[in-house]
Parts: structure tokens; C-alpha cells; sequence
């Protein structure tokens, strides 16, 4: 389904801040509030907004340590090796790649040693052939989807 400007710029002032009244997002877009809030149900009923949530920082949650974890399998589907992985709550991300290896992994720990006996869990699963991980130093950019990728335009906040 495509999608018109509009919604698109619904979608990037909804994505700053979620908790945004129907009355501000319609001053900002010109539009009523009636008009805002049948668009915004649409775009829920769709399944476009899928969920509203919250950003945490979580180096206050003394979750520190970032690394990006490429596992190489072999006598397992990349679906089976989901399903030993699943319950490992440092996973933040799980993402089936191409190339030599099958799965991607965002995790967080809260210091290195953490990571280390994470990286162990994950080595003893079966069909877990290797490893290589990579430790993050500093995180440049850190940002939902904008829904104006593509567009030519620098950001959404371009498009107000």
C-alpha cells in the first residue's frame, strides 16, 4: 500500500515522539485533528504502526557493552538455531544473513566478562560451528526507521 505525503510525515513526528496530541501533529501538518487522528488509525490498522514504545539508555541499565556477534552453523537451519537462541535475553537483535555466516546477533552485556560467557552459551549450542564477534567502541548513529529514506531528503524533520 502506498502512502501519501502526509501520512509519511505523520509517521516521521509520531516517530520523534510518540505521545504527540492529534491537535499538535494537526497545527504542525495543517490539517485537523479529526483528519490527524483518522489517518494515524489507519496507519495502526494497517499494521504500518505496528506498536508505541520507549527508547531506554541503556548504559543506565548497566548494560555498557555492545557487540555484534556473526555465527557460522552447520547441521542446523538458521530457523533451528533461532529457536536454541531465543532465550538468551541479551540478544537484542537476531537478523539471517548472507554470506558464510548464517545469523547476526545484536547483544548487550553489561561488561566483558558478560559477553564472554555469553559467547560460551553460545558456542555450546549444537550446529554452532564459529564465531567472530565485534565489540562496539562508539555508536555514531542510533535511530528508528525514517519513513522518508530514499526520498532525497536529509531527515524527516526536513519534511515539515
Amino acid at each position: 500500500m502506498a502512502h501519501d505525503e502526509l501520512d509519511l510525515k505523520i509517521l516521521a513526528a509520531l516517530s520523534e515522539d510518540s505521545k504527540q496530541k492529534y491537535s499538535d501533529l494537526a497545527e504542525l501538518l495543517k490539517l485537523s485533528a479529526p483528519a490527524v487522528h483518522a489517518r494515524v488509525k489507519k496507519l495502526e490498522q494497517t499494521g504500518v504502526i505496528a506498536s508505541y514504545g520507549i527508547k531506554m539508555d541503556t548504559a543506565k541499565l548497566g548494560l555498557k557493552l555492545c557487540a555484534f556477534i556473526r555465527i557460522t552453523t552447520e547441521g542446523m537451519t538458521c530457523g533451528e538455531m533461532v529457536c536454541e537462541l531465543k532465550g538468551m535475553t541479551e540478544i537484542e537483535e537476531l537478523h539471517s544473513v548472507a554470506g558464510e555466516e548464517c545469523l547476526l546477533a545484536k547483544v548487550r552485556t553489561p561488561d566483558s566478562e558478560s559477553l564472554s560467557a555469553l559467547l560460551d552459551r553460545i558456542r555450546k549450542v549444537p550446529g554452532v560451528r564459529k564465531t567472530i564477534t565485534s565489540v562496539v567502541l562508539t555508536t555514531y548513529i542510533d535511530r528508528d526507521p525514517n519513513p522518508f529514506a530514499g526520498s532525497g531528503r536529509e531527515s524527516a524533520i526536513s519534511a515539515y
